[in-house]
């Protein structure tokens, strides 16, 4: 068998104020990963200094490498820390979001025990100022040990995501067949990725939250410029069911999920006050499949409107 060996990449763009807790968060667990990839895609702040700074002067730093280049996007920089990996294994952690104590030793559990699997994925928090957030994560049924998530798509179309970006490992191998991180895309690459990903492997999932997302973090682009279209993601997986791809269970499952990518868009851009292009979308017939979201948010886009003309 093959010994685990777990690759961190953490993409870096103007993140100063929180790349060092993320940084202290993932060289606090136990077991220790093989390495940190820090890939710092242009930052104009002194974020990569610190990192530098850290690794010359701090011990507990030594597995940590930092790899600068022109800024390209989360995409690219992911890509370019999977492309310098030796990991067997690999969590691409936002530089803002931090692991909470237990993360590591979890993925090498559900490693070990899910061998079939080559996707591994804990649950996780939100976290906006003191608060903490349970996502909304609609599961058919309860879970409340280890399993094998073999309905990706169904749950996402119910709400949140079961995981989040840094709360899912995935083998340096997958990552590799499915083309990695889509580059110059201008959101969900993310999903995109675990799409594929939920096409070729069940996901072997823990129910403990070892995760946060830090929502009011500094340089949040899908908050300050929300796509005015549908992302290319959802686009594919659309063509995808028009040509056929799917059988019809796992059909409706993958309408619905794109109904909420949507939806999603939809209400970003109501509450940044684009209610032309959020109309656009939510007059799709996807949206039918999920009808209470769409009328509630026509609702808020008439109210919205009707302010402003008040």
């Amino acid at each position: 068998m093959i010994r685990t060996k777990l690759t961190v990449v953490i993409p870096l763009y103007n993140k100063a104020k929180h790349i060092l807790d993320t940084l202290e968060s993932v060289l606090n667990e136990r077991p220790k990963v093989a390495e940190v990839i820090v890939v710092d895609d242009g930052s104009s702040d002194e974020g990569p200094l610190l990192v530098k700074h850290a690794i010359a002067t701090q011990a507990c730093y030594k597995a940590v490498k930092l790899i600068q280049q022109r800024n390209g996007g989360v995409s690219k920089a992911r890509n370019t820390g999977i492309r310098y990996a030796t990991g067997t294994h690999i969590v691409c952690l936002d530089a803002d979001d931090q692991w909470l104590p237990g993360f590591c030793a979890e993925i090498h559990t559900l490693i070990h025990d899910f061998p079939n699997c080559r996707a591994f994925a804990t649950n996780y928090y939100k976290k906006h100022g003191d608060n903490w957030i349970e996502p909304k994560i609609r599961f058919p049924r309860p879970i409340e040990q280890n399993t094998a998530l073999h309905n990706y798509f169904e749950i996402s179309s119910r709400g949140d995501l079961p995981f989040n970006t840094g709360s899912i490992c995935l083998e340096r191998t997958l990552l590799i067949e499915i083309g990695g991180f889509p580059e110059n895309e201008p959101m969900g690459e993310d999903q995109d990725v675990w799409a594929k990903t939920a096409l070729k492997t069940a996901i072997a999932y823990s129910p403990k939250r070892l995760e946060v997302y830090i929502l009011d973090a500094d340089n949040r682009a899908c908050i300050h410029n929300p796509p005015k279209t549908e992302c290319p993601f959802s686009v594919r997986l659309l063509a995808a069911v028009e040509s056929g791809a799917f059988d019809d269970n796992d059909r409706i499952h993958v309408l619905r999920y794109t109904a909420t990518h949507l939806l999603t868009l939809a209400k970003s851009l109501i509450a940044a006050g684009d209610y032309q292009h959020a109309r656009q979308l939510l007059r799709d017939p996807r949206c039918k499949l999920l009808a209470l979201k769409k009328w509630w948010l026509m609702g808020m886009l008439v109210s919205r409107q009707l302010q402003l003309r008040a």
